[in-house]
């Protein structure tokens, strides 16, 4: 899914936080329902900036009929400040977490929003930096979408969600810069991308973030697995309400990428994009099914 021209109705919001300007665009649609209606907090990933994102992700195209508001921040320089970057932390690196948190509340204070349907999802450094969130800001959030990112290793470490947290998780068994095991990106863009912060540390594998949430959330120890040809393989572990789901989609043989997006970036550098899912519909499904 991709937008064309931006509908009217986004706007450039000013924001001032810890002494510095980072405004953000959001996204409230006209017409429908006068109540409250959901808001979506959209990360890009590293380098990639809000507008890059939008085109991938198409969620500015979802909002107007599905009736929710988009908050789409940018970080600084590019990189959320997901854990990742211990040596940049101890420099000064943003408060994120803080950020978006007020990011989250400045839109609120515009616009009606229902408190107990604010979502977050994310791609790459973005949704690393919405793991972070899932981690450290349970409180706020009803659910937690990521794409071809799971959570710092020392963030997964010191995970205490204050609630059970329902996660959508769909990840490329190919990719080189998010592996789909864990640890350090690799591939022949690595090198790239550690200029500016220096070397990111290593990330909670796939497969432990799964039995993390599984346990936090209470689920049921053995999932349900779906097959999708010819690439894709769904598990979904239930729990005692919605609250306790945990939906982890496994993309054989595809990379870096937004599966079932037109894709943007070379295969060379970040591998084949899978069209077989709809990643964004697949998001937003699982993110509106949840309400705290």
């Amino acid at each position: 899914m991709a937008t064309t021209s931006p509908p009217p109705g986004i706007d450039l919001v000013p924001l001032t936080f810890q002494g510095r300007e980072r405004p953000y665009r959001l996204y409230a649609p006209t017409g429908g329902s006068p109540s409250a209606r959901p808001l979506v907090l959209q990360l890009h990933g590293r380098g990639g900036g809000g507008p890059w994102f939008d085109r991938m992700a198409g969620f500015i195209d979802l909002a107007g009929p599905q009736g929710f508001v988009l908050a789409v921040p940018d970080a600084i320089d590019g990189v959320w400040n997901d854990g990742r970057f211990a040596l940049a932390d101890r420099r000064g690196m943003a408060d994120d977490v803080g950020y978006l948190t007020a990011v989250v509340d400045d839109a609120m204070a515009r616009t009606p929003i229902d408190p107990q349907r604010v979502y977050v999802f994310g791609m790459s450094n973005g949704a690393a930096m919405a793991g972070r969130l899932a981690c450290e800001r349970a409180d706020r959030f009803a659910a937690v979408a990521q794409v071809a990112g799971t959570a710092a290793h020392v963030v997964a470490v010191d995970c205490r969600p204050a609630r059970p947290m329902p996660i959508l998780q769909i990840h490329g068994a190919a990719d080189h810069l998010a592996p789909y095991e864990g640890g350090r990106r690799r591939g022949p863009i690595a090198r790239v991308l550690l200029v500016g912060r220096g070397a990111a540390g290593p990330s909670i594998g796939v497969d432990a973030w799964a039995r993390f949430w599984v346990a936090a959330n209470g689920a049921s120890a053995e999932p349900a697995v779906t097959h999708i040809p010819p690439d894709t393989t769904i598990r979904t572990w239930r729990g005692p309400t919605p609250m306790s789901d945990v939906v982890f989609y496994r993309l054989e043989g595809t990379g870096h990428t937004w599966p079932g997006s037109q894709p943007e970036l070379p295969r060379l550098l970040f591998g084949r994009t899978s069209q077989t899912i709809d990643t964004s519909r697949i998001v937003w499904d699982f993110l509106a099914a949840h309400a705290r």
